[in-house]
């Protein structure tokens, strides 16, 4: 079996709708290497590849990276160096044990465990990743409007409920 083979496959319809939370920003500073190049960092959930200009990420007590155009498609400035997130998700709680890989532009950016009760999550961009719950509450709101675009605050809190059986 190849490490292809064994990758979650976004599951969209178990996956909801979750809008940015308002209140959420991040700090983030642009490493505006020329684009041919591949910069490796390390973070909590593992090895983070780029290929030309990204961000270094920090948010709460973790960092990370993200690739420039994905990063600057998906936030707004909020002040200086700090962003907040513009763009909706689609998003669904892992039931058991999986392996998600995160990749843009058909290139590798990372592969990361999900635990059962972590968030798999599908960007605007298409990027997949998981975030452990904590993070995901902290970062989105379910969007009780999925059907329309309001942009107001009347979306219902995350619950911190069970992951499903």
């Amino acid at each position: 079996m190849t490490e292809e083979s064994t990758l979650h496959v976004f599951d969209e319809e178990n996956a909801d709708r979750y809008r940015p939370n308002p209140a959420h920003a991040k700090t983030a500073i642009l490493v505006d290497v020329v684009d041919d190049s591949t910069t490796k960092i390390e973070t909590r959930f593992g090895t983070q590849e780029f290929n030309g200009p990204f961000y270094i990420v920090a948010e709460g007590s973790s960092s990370y990276g993200a690739a420039k155009r994905e990063f600057e498609n998906s936030h707004v400035a909020a002040g200086p160096n700090r962003w907040r997130k513009s763009e909706p998700v689609l998003a669904y709680r892992a039931g058991e044990t999986t392996t998600v890989a995160t990749n843009i532009d058909n290139h590798r950016e990372s592969t990361v465990t999900a635990e059962p009760g972590d968030w798999i999550v599908r960007q605007a961009s298409g990027e997949t990743q998981a975030i452990p719950h904590d993070e995901f509450i902290d970062r989105y709101i379910a969007d009780d409007h999925s059907d329309d675009d309001r942009d107001d605050d009347s979306a219902a809190p995350i619950d911190g409920g069970a992951a499903p059986a």
